[in-house]
């Protein structure tokens, strides 16, 4: 009996780090799917209010407390996607405490997502995450009543109004607009991305540290 309980013991020792790895690949996992499904939510409901939509991400709380991202549909947002009250009507979704979004400049080989999302495209030739004006650690997708992304030069005024553009001048040369939002589990280090291209495709990529690249997930 108690070589048959030690073998036990040894077993359970053995699958719990591969059952956390399960668990945190599948919270990252999901984060990034409920996120592209957000946007995906997103861009129709531009195309039908006939207006533009920003959704906001972020590793705190947005949207009057516990959600990391949602759709701002009434343009309360401002800099940081923080209401004063909880507006229950806007979608939004609420990540693992684990998962947090982490800046582009601290993602792994960003020029192999680039050259996957936009095959083919001059690096530095499309304008990526051009809504400036929001918070530290927060993030801002944005789009417009043609369902393609745009970038708004400024805080969004409360309750509608300014201008989502859907090309960024830079020096002269009008560049299309595309979006990158990166997750990480905090747990594992894995890497998840979901991109907007200018043609307003989402995708979610996941990154494999033993090829250094990205692999797409749909």
């Amino acid at each position: 009996m108690l070589l048959v309980c030690a073998i036990a013991m040894v077993m359970v020792a053995m699958s719990a780090p591969l059952v956390m790895n399960i668990t945190n690949t599948y919270r990252l996992r999901s984060a990034g799917g409920q996120y592209a499904n957000l946007l995906q939510t997103a861009r129709i409901r531009a195309i039908t209010a006939d207006n533009y939509e920003p959704v906001y991400a972020t590793s705190g709380t947005l949207y009057g407390g516990g959600f990391n991202a949602f759709i701002d549909l009434n343009q309360q947002g401002g800099a940081t996607g923080t209401y004063s009250r909880t507006p229950i009507s806007e979608p939004g979704v609420v990540f693992s405490n684990s998962v947090v979004v982490k800046a582009a400049s601290s993602a792994p080989n960003t020029a192999n997502l680039y050259s996957q999302f936009l095959p083919g495209v001059t690096a530095g030739a499309v304008a990526i995450n051009q809504n400036t004006w929001v918070g530290s650690n927060t993030a801002v997708v944005s789009f417009g009543p043609r369902g393609l992304p745009c970038y708004l030069s400024a805080t969004p005024p409360t309750n509608g109004g300014g201008t989502c553009l859907y090309t960024y001048n830079n020096g002269g040369t009008l560049q299309p607009i595309a979006f990158e939002v990166f997750l990480q589990n905090q747990a594992t280090g894995m890497w998840e991305a979901v991109t907007v291209n200018p043609a307003g495709r989402v995708r979610e990529w996941r990154y494999q540290t033993v090829s250094t690249s990205w692999i797409a997930l749909n």
